[in-house]
């Protein structure tokens, strides 16, 4: 297989579109290995100024099963069945719903939906206080998780944004930090291969997906493991409150801007579309 024919099975064949997204999802990863979350957050906030959102959305979903199964197995120790019950549970009520959303719903409510959610984490993120923690074994699981894991759920399936809901609920609670990622990504791994599956049943797993995802997916494992090393020399205040400022932004952008034509430059989005009438 030439060069030229690995470039028109894959989604994108622009150098400049290539260098961007991997960038993108590269510095997603390595702020996610530094504080735990956020690289669907962060990919799904930028990768749409370029890609159309659906297309990103896949991206985010398929490149993001592999590094989240590798980083929870240094916690896996931490990880509580008991507690993540309740999460799973509502997950696998709301995962269904948010595939059926992101089939059927207009682009542009994607667009703006995900704006909001992201600008409602920012100022959420912006007020937030540490819980005091408490010794001993984490509680099990609430209502709160549930309704938590179903929220997380609906937004994986309909813009591949998981963390959100179930973040905002797990750092509320007096665990420790080991306690806190086990759960997390315990529930991101449920999260991510159910999508990946649902996603395959629904005839979204194509060629040029998996095959972009599979490029990219090296740059994932290199930003989280590089976050990884990185993130115990970080003030987490300040760099937490300069990557809600810069999400912040983005998501304004996002909600008022919508899904028009000027949201993808014109000249990456008519790359795109060559290579889809190419295959």
């Amino acid at each position: 297989m030439t060069q030229f024919d690995l470039y028109k099975i894959m989604m994108f064949s622009d150098p400049q579109l290539w260098l961007f997204v991997l960038s993108v999802v590269f510095i997603s990863a390595f702020i996610q290995g530094i504080i735990g979350f956020g690289y669907a957050i962060v990919a799904m906030a930028v990768l749409p100024l370029v890609l159309n959102f659906r297309e990103a959305n896949l991206l985010v979903a398929f490149s993001i099963v592999l590094p989240v199964i590798w980083i929870f197995w240094g916690y896996r120790k931490q990880s509580d069945l008991k507690l993540l019950s309740g999460a799973i549970l509502g997950s696998l009520v709301g995962l269904p719903l948010g595939l059926l959303t992101f089939t059927l719903i207009d682009l542009d409510y994607l667009v703006r939906g995900t704006g909001l959610v992201i600008l409602l984490i920012v100022i959420d993120g912006f007020f937030q206080k540490p819980p005091q923690l408490v010794e001993g074994p984490p509680k099990a699981s609430s209502i709160w998780s549930t309704f938590a894991g179903f929220c997380s759920g609906f937004l994986a399936g309909s813009t591949s944004i998981a963390g959100p809901p179930i973040v905002i609920y797990a750092i509320r609670q007096p665990w420790t930090q080991d306690q806190y990622k086990g759960f997390i990504f315990g529930f991101f791994i449920l999260i991510s291969v159910t999508r990946i599956i649902g996603l395959a049943l629904m005839g979204f797993a194509q060629t040029p997906e998996l095959l972009t995802s599979v490029i990219i997916v090296p740059f994932v494992f290199l930003g989280m493991k590089l976050g990884t090393l990185v993130g115990p020399r970080i003030n987490p205040v300040v760099f937490k409150r300069c990557l809600l400022s810069l999400l912040a932004i983005s998501s304004l952008y996002m909600l008022i801007q919508g899904s028009s034509e000027e949201l993808p430059a014109p000249e990456l989005e008519k790359t795109i579309e060559q290579d889809r009438n190419a295959l």
